[in-house]
């Protein structure tokens, strides 16, 4: 009976979590392009792969294996910081890729790219996938593959970001219809 309250309180969670990545994705839509997020875009910056580096290191089993050498406590005490920094790491990405996608879907019905909106509704897809499965490993203390998962998640902003320079710089390099003779 307990087992079967659990499975269904698991399903009841995933279920949940898919909804909310849903209305997440394929929410309320703005209206126009954010002038400070295209002049943003458009201009030379570091890579997210390089912004996001140290989130990758947090849990390097190194430092781990030095301290449990020396006081248990303090190993406990460093797994608990650095969950709580790997959270603001993981808040602060969100909010860059959910302005960057929020940027490509007013860019979507403007693009001559007919892959250009399945392109980022994949990258979407990905990202919260691999964000909702990094959020479940830190909240649970699974930190044993969260190296290989900060890259996939990171690299799946990065996808998205450049998706939206090309399309960007596409845009900015049509010629406009309405100054041509007919």
């Amino acid at each position: 009976m307990i087992a079967l309250l659990l499975l269904l309180a698991f399903v009841l969670a995933v279920a949940t979590g898919v909804g909310l990545t849903l209305r997440r994705l394929y929410g309320a839509r703005s209206e126009g392009i954010s002038p400070a997020l295209k002049a943003a875009l458009s201009a030379p910056a570091r890579s997210a792969l390089e912004t996001y580096q140290p989130m990758s290191r947090l849990f390097a089993e190194e430092d781990f294996r030095f301290l449990s050498g020396l006081a248990p406590a303090l190993v406990k005490r460093l797994r608990r910081q650095r969950r709580h920094v790997m959270r603001l790491y993981l808040r602060e990405l969100q909010a860059d890729f959910e302005r960057i996608y929020a940027f490509c879907r007013a860019l979507a019905p403007r693009s001559q790219d007919p892959s250009f909106a399945t392109l980022i509704t994949k990258q979407a897809l990905s990202f919260y996938g691999l964000f909702v499965v990094l959020q479940m490993r830190c909240g649970l203390g699974w930190f044993l593959p969260v190296r290989v998962d900060t890259g996939d998640l990171v690299d799946a902003f990065d996808r998205l970001h450049q998706a939206a320079q090309a399309a960007l710089q596409a845009m900015a390099s049509q010629p406009i219809a309405a100054s041509q003779p007919a």
